[in-house]
């Protein structure tokens, strides 16, 4: 009776320890980091959320040495879904303009149900045209 009471508290214990770590995998891995190097501006960027239905979310991440950093992020980011639809940015939740380093989050409108993939742009950083990243939407 002992031994069943033992072996069952060792099973649960192995079972969470299994779920926690396939849940941070699946978290982790779930859309990867792109960067763009250009104009000696590095811009790295996320997908915090990336689920039809709901607000898109990235973090970004910029960095430079030679630059300032004083763009209003939600006038010069959009998104492009694979549809043509273009959602232009609501919030930048970060780092105000100015100085060498920024990073916040970028948050974008619900996308559309029917969503498979999308671009973000953004514009006019550090005199570069356009910085484009891509990904899948995952269903």
């Amino acid at each position: 009776m002992k031994m069943d009471r033992i072996y069952g508290i060792f099973g649960l214990a192995a079972l969470v320890i299994v779920a926690v770590a396939v849940g941070l995998a699946v978290d982790a891995g779930a859309y990867e980091r792109k960067s763009n190097r250009e104009k000696r501006v590095r811009v790295d960027v996320k997908p915090v959320q990336l689920t039809p239905g709901q607000p898109a979310k990235f973090e970004v991440q910029m960095n430079t040495h030679s630059e300032t950093l004083g763009e209003d992020m939600v006038a010069v980011s959009s998104l492009k879904d694979n549809l043509g639809r273009i959602y232009q940015a609501t919030t930048w939740q970060g780092s105000g303009p100015g100085g060498h380093h920024r990073e916040g989050v970028l948050e974008f409108p619900k996308l559309a149900d029917n969503t498979e993939s999308i671009t973000l742009i953004i514009r006019k950083v550090a005199d570069v045209s356009e910085r484009t990243f891509e990904w899948s939407v995952e269903h």
